[in-house]
């Protein structure tokens, strides 16, 4: 209870921060205290300074929503004033992201920090290389940094000075930037050649069997004829999902979750595995009539997935 009223604190304090710094930007816009590039510059740099000395000094809860307003408004400003210039712009990003990191204190800044470094790094992918494939590859090595997170835990966990400050906001920043990535993959329209969909699909693919065989351990599936099954049950479920990656991530991410216990993170990978299959259902080049066929044999492999995995679980839970 007192994790999820945590929880559910630091979620309003970000929401709060987020529109008080839209707040707090369109005055300063609007009443002229920002009227060129560079007072736009010295103002973010000056207010993302302010912001870690804050937290520095205090670690209060009610400075939360302040320190989120006055970084969001400070990253915003600097991105404003070096606008022109995005390759440097997107580098500073990743430094600031890194300091934020290494010196903040608690969970919202590392948090923040986390996921400003993710959308810095694809933005200089995609400013050097004009890429979607090189970008597309820089969204597949984030859900991969997330999956080996997960996976290799108590090897990156002492990384950290200490598990609980620095590698819980590490694990949610890496995880919402999972969300916010498989989401912007499913908006098509931005989407300049989707012909190289089929290889990041295929990465994520060999996640999702990474994370089933891991769980096939866990529930003692040792026979090679099951092993198989459950294999070509999953590449079954899989091939639709071929040419719409934000699908299958969607299942990645609910299968990392469902394996590592964390209830909150399966709970929002579920809202985007509803949102991505309307998505792709609206997305089929096909007939009312395919697309009904289409998602009404991936619901029977996901029930006979659901059915085997629950029967599995309940005798194992009986031994």
């Amino acid at each position: 209870m007192v994790q999820n009223n945590s929880l559910t604190i630091q979620a309003l304090s970000i929401i709060g921060g987020i529109l008080t710094a839209i707040f707090l930007l369109g005055f300063m816009f609007v009443s002229s205290m920002i009227d060129t590039e560079l007072s736009a510059m010295i103002t973010g740099v000056i207010l993302i300074v302010a912001t870690l000395l804050i937290n520095r000094s205090s670690t209060a809860s009610f400075l939360d929503a302040m320190n989120i307003t006055l970084y969001v408004a400070g990253v915003f400003l600097l991105g404003y004033g070096l606008f022109q210039n995005l390759v440097l712009l997107f580098i500073i990003l990743m430094i600031i992201s890194v300091l934020t990191f290494l010196f903040s204190k608690g969970f919202i800044l590392p948090f923040l920090s986390v996921i400003l470094f993710a959308f810095a790094f694809l933005g200089e992918i995609a400013q050097l290389t004009f890429s979607w494939e090189l970008l597309e590859i820089g969204m597949i090595l984030i859900l991969a940094a997330f999956l080996l997170t997960n996976i290799y835990e108590t090897k990156v966990s002492p990384v950290f000075k200490n598990h609980l400050v620095k590698y819980r906001p590490f694990h949610a920043g890496l995880f919402v930037s999972c969300i916010a990535l498989l989401a912007i993959l499913s908006i098509r329209s931005w989407i300049i050649d989707v012909g190289f969909f089929w290889v990041s699909s295929v990465a994520i693919w060999i996640g999702i069997l990474i994370t089933v065989r891991k769980i096939m351990e866990v529930m003692e599936i040792k026979s090679i004829a099951k092993q198989t099954g459950v294999y070509a049950l999953c590449l079954i479920i899989c091939l639709p999902t071929l040419f719409a990656p934000y699908l299958s991530g969607s299942l990645l991410l609910i299968l990392i979750c469902f394996y590592y216990g964390y209830r909150t993170e399966c709970a929002f990978a579920l809202l985007l595995f509803i949102y991505a299959i309307s998505k792709y259902y609206y997305d089929l080049n096909l007939n009312l009539l395919l697309k009904s066929i289409t998602l009404f044999f991936t619901g029977i492999a996901l029930l006979a997935a659901w059915y085997y995995f629950t029967q599995k679980r309940t005798k194992h839970e009986k031994i």
